[in-house]
């Protein structure tokens, strides 16, 4: 089960034929430039990434950077270059111990060379995820963070 939050909501098409010609003729923009977009997973083996392929193809498709911040598994490339990611616009970042996951995103959002920035970073309190929502405003990025469900 897989859950959205977005910072910032998009009015909702009602004509279907309408939303498939905009979609399937869309030039890339970064409509979402400046907000932050929440997945929740249900657990952490993450087998609903095949689920994401078509987003992660389209955010691809711009003319900055995609950048991937500590992703769970490592993709194999033909099956990304399948799915219409276009790998020579994606930027992998893996945390170490000078800069953890939040620390690259933040950056990476900031910087303004990157359309989307999309990051597992774990467990973020609201202050961290206002640091990134700040980040993602200066740097006209759209920040996507996926994370598992926390139980209480």
């Amino acid at each position: 089960m897989m859950a959205f939050h977005a910072s910032q909501t998009a009015p909702i098409m009602q004509n279907t034929s309408a939303n498939e010609k905009f979609f399937a003729k869309q030039k890339p923009t970064n409509q979402l430039a400046g907000t932050m977009t929440e997945i929740v997973v249900q657990d952490e083996n993450f087998s609903n990434i095949p689920m994401l392929m078509p987003l992660l193809a389209q955010l691809s498709q711009d003319d900055r950077w995609f950048v991937w911040i500590a992703p769970p598994v490592l993709l194999p490339k033909n099956l990304l270059i399948e799915a219409g990611i276009d790998l020579n616009k994606v930027i992998l970042l893996n945390p170490d111990n000078k800069h953890s996951t939040f620390e690259l995103a933040k950056q990476a959002l900031s910087t303004g060379t990157s359309h989307a920035v999309i990051s597992w970073p774990g467990y973020l309190n609201d202050e961290e995820f206002n640091d990134l929502e700040s980040a993602a405003k200066k740097g006209q990025s759209h920040g996507i963070i996926i994370r598992r469900r926390q139980h209480s």
